[in-house]
C-alpha cells in the first residue's frame, strides 16, 4: 500500500498547526473546517485557535495527503490514509461534508508492555493474571471498548504474553500493532491492482500459513464468522478487538458481525460458537482523560431461552487511582 508523507510533512499545508504536529503529547488533531481545530492532549480535548487555516489550505492538505495514494478528493470525498510514520488520517470533503474535515491520529511513540500498563494504573494486576492464564491455557481473548479507548495499546501488551517460539499471523485494516517477533507474519487489508482485499479474505488466507496464534486488529463484519471457525479449530491463544459499550455487549457484537456473512449459521449456533471461541473479555474505557481496563468477564455459556450470555466476573473495579508511570 502506498503511504502519504509523515505528520511532519503536513506542516506546510496546515498553517497554525506546526506546534501541534511536532508535539509528541498530542495524540489526535481534529479539524472540523477552516479555523475550527480540536486537539487531544493527555487524554483530554481542547480547542486550538488557527485563524490562518482557511478552506483553501485544507483543500491543499487533502490533495497532498491523497496524491501519493493515487486518489483524488474530488472523486473520493471520503478517504482514509496511513502516513509514512504510521499515523492515520481521515479526510472528508464536499459534497460529503460542508467543509473539508481532517482528523489526524498520531502513531504512538512507544509500545507499552503489560508491566508498563500495570504500573500506569491502566491494567489491574488481577486482569493481567486472568489474561496470562487464559493465553497459557491456549484459550482466546476478546478486547472491547469504544473509539480511542486504548484497545490497540492493550492488544499490543497481550501479544507480548504469547510464547516467543510460536508463530503469529496478524491481520489488520492498516498496520498499527507493534509486534517485535521474528516469526510473525503480518497482513494488511486494502487494494492491489484495483482488486480489494478484505479482512475476511486475509483471515481465510491466514490459515494456510500455519499460525499458532491469530491476531485480528479489529473485527467489524463478516470476517468474525471465519475467525470464530479458526478459533474453534486449533488456534488457541488468539486475540482480537471489537467496538462495544461493555464486556457483555462485546459478545453480542461479535456474534452480530458473524451474522453478516452470507453463509452465516443460525443465531443460536453462532452464539455457541462465540462461547466456544472466546474465554475472556477485557473491556477498556476512557474516562476523565484516562484509559484503563474497567471490566473482565469469563465466558461460560449462552442461554438460548433468555438470549443472555452466561458470564462470571474475572475482575471488576471502579476507575483506578492514577499512578505515575
Amino acid at each position: 500500500m502506498k503511504r502519504a508523507s509523515g505528520v511532519d510533512h503536513l506542516a506546510p499545508f496546515l498553517p497554525g498547526l506546526e506546534g501541534l504536529l511536532e508535539d509528541p503529547a498530542v495524540s489526535e488533531i481534529m479539524i472540523n473546517g477552516p479555523g475550527n481545530v480540536w486537539v487531544e492532549r493527555g487524554g483530554r480535548l481542547e480547542p486550538h485557535e488557527a485563524p490562518a487555516l482557511t478552506a483553501a489550505w485544507l483543500h491543499r492538505a487533502a490533495i497532498h495527503i491523497a496524491r501519493p495514494l493515487g486518489l483524488d478528493p474530488a472523486a473520493n470525498p471520503i478517504l482514509d490514509a496511513r502516513l509514512e510514520d504510521g499515523s492515520r488520517v481521515a479526510i472528508c470533503t464536499p459534497p460529503a461534508s460542508p467543509e473539508v474535515a481532517i482528523t489526524i491520529r498520531r502513531f504512538g511513540g512507544r509500545a507499552f508492555s503489560a508491566g508498563d500498563l500495570v504500573r500506569m494504573g491502566s491494567l489491574p494486576e488481577e486482569a493481567l493474571h486472568s489474561a496470562r492464564a487464559t493465553l497459557a491455557a491456549r484459550r482466546n481473548i476478546l478486547v472491547s471498548g469504544g473509539t480511542g479507548s486504548g484497545k490497540t495499546t492493550l492488544l499490543n501488551a497481550l501479544i507480548e504474553l504469547l510464547p516467543e517460539d510460536e508463530r503469529i499471523v496478524a491481520i489488520e485494516d492498516t498496520l498499527e500493532l507493534r509486534i517485535d517477533r521474528a516469526n510473525c507474519l503480518r497482513f494488511e487489508a486494502g487494494a492491489t491492482h484495483d482488486t480489494p482485499v478484505s479482512i475476511r479474505d486475509l483471515v481465510r488466507h491466514a490459515l494456510r500459513h500455519r499460525p499458532d496464534h491469530i491476531v485480528v486488529g479489529e473485527v467489524r463484519g463478516a470476517e468474525a464468522a471465519d475467525l470464530l471457525q479458526a478459533l474453534n479449530t486449533g488456534h488457541g491463544g488468539s486475540l482480537t478487538t471489537v467496538h462495544a459499550n461493555n464486556a457483555r455487549s462485546a459478545l453480542s457484537r461479535l456474534a452480530s458481525c458473524a451474522m453478516q456473512a452470507g453463509d452465516a449459521l443460525p443465531w443460536e449456533v453462532t452464539c455457541r460458537g462465540v462461547v466456544d471461541g472466546i474465554s475472556l473479555v477485557l473491556h477498556v474505557t476512557r474516562r476523565d482523560g484516562r484509559r484503563f481496563v474497567e471490566e473482565a468477564l469469563e465466558v461460560r455459556g449462552y442461554d438460548a431461552a433468555t438470549g443472555r450470555w452466561i458470564t462470571e466476573p474475572a475482575w471488576t473495579t471502579q476507575p483506578p487511582k492514577e499512578v505515575n508511570a
